[in-house]
């Protein structure tokens, strides 16, 4: 998860995630699909990745947006057993990725892009008025009136 966190970020910032030169990155050194067990850890862990995704997809206007696909508590397990290690909670396949085009393929037609309607807002630039909508209440009991 970290190694894909620190890619997302030098994606996001303009540098090649292949080496730390700036510049563009290029076309096989970002990723294209993310995937990331929903469940079996905290959220702490993963609810960066939205955002990172988003940003790292319009730092590279020239691939196509990045994927973020989310899978079960069991298909984590199948993965890591595919995989020979003890836990694999998150995988990333990147731009021309030896046997995954049909994959990359499938997700890239199927799973929309990450869309962050506030960073859309942010870029626009204009000037929001705050609206506070108040209203009056009582609190407490109604005293009644002595006769």
């Amino acid at each position: 998860m970290s190694n894909i966190s620190r890619v997302l970020e030098k994606m996001s910032s303009g540098q090649s995630p292949a080496d730390q030169g700036a510049g563009e990155p290029r076309g096989n050194d970002v990723y294209s699909v993310v995937f990331v067990a929903r469940s079996g850890q905290p959220t702490a862990f993963t609810a960066h990745l939205p955002q990172m995704v988003a940003v790292a997809s319009q730092a590279c206007p020239d691939t196509p947006p990045i994927r973020l696909v989310g899978f079960s508590k069991a298909c984590e397990d199948r993965l890591s057993t595919s995989l020979g290690i003890p836990r694999a909670s998150s995988i990333a396949l990147r731009a021309g990725a030896p046997q995954a085009s049909s994959l990359v393929d499938f997700v890239l037609a199927n799973v929309p892009r990450v869309q962050l309607a506030w960073l859309e807002e942010a870029k626009a630039g204009q000037h929001r008025v705050t609206s506070v909508i108040t209203g009056q209440t009582n609190v407490g009991a109604k005293r009644q009136k002595k006769s």
